[in-house]
């Protein structure tokens, strides 16, 4: 993937797939540092302990329309080749939970890209879903919500988003 905004677009849908009705994106960059921290939760169906052993192979994907699911092994190889670390936790009925870390000063880590155009995207298109967004750059936090938007997603689950 050519940025970084593409990878996000990529996992926030797979947890649309897996049939999450909230979703909580989180960036936090701190340039002094020169890290980005990532992680996307959801509420959706969550993964059984043998998928989530599989679920960083790329010839692995639970989708009956292809034979590869590429989504987390790029995203898990992109934070690994600029420096960083990625972590997937996942409980079924619970839902999903990735972390990413990226070393922003790495040579081989990739621009952030259009985030406005990716979000923008996300929620025209998934009115049905709760998004909870949220920003920090330098400790400055911008939080986006589409919960008192007309968006018409169920409650959480139990233990998932507070």
């Amino acid at each position: 993937m050519n940025d970084i905004s593409l990878h996000i677009l990529d996992l926030v849908e797979n947890g649309i797939r897996a049939g999450a009705r909230n979703i909580r994106l989180t960036i936090d960059e701190d340039t002094a540092r020169e890290t980005m921290s990532i992680c996307i939760e959801d509420d959706g169906k969550g993964m059984s302990p043998e998928e989530l052993r599989n679920a960083l192979n790329p010839f692995y994907t639970t989708k009956k329309e292809r034979n590869v699911g590429l989504g987390l092994p790029m995203m898990k190889q992109t934070a690994e080749q600029c420096g960083g670390s990625f972590r997937v936790e996942s409980e079924p009925g619970r839902g999903t939970r990735l972390t990413a870390v990226l070393n922003t000063g790495h040579i081989d880590c990739p621009p952030l890209g259009d985030l406005d155009e990716t979000i923008g995207v996300l929620i025209t298109a998934n009115s049905n879903i709760v998004f909870e967004i949220k920003i920090i750059s330098d400790g400055e936090v911008e939080v986006l919500s589409t919960r008192d938007n007309g968006a018409v997603a169920a409650p959480a689950a139990p233990g998932t988003f507070d």
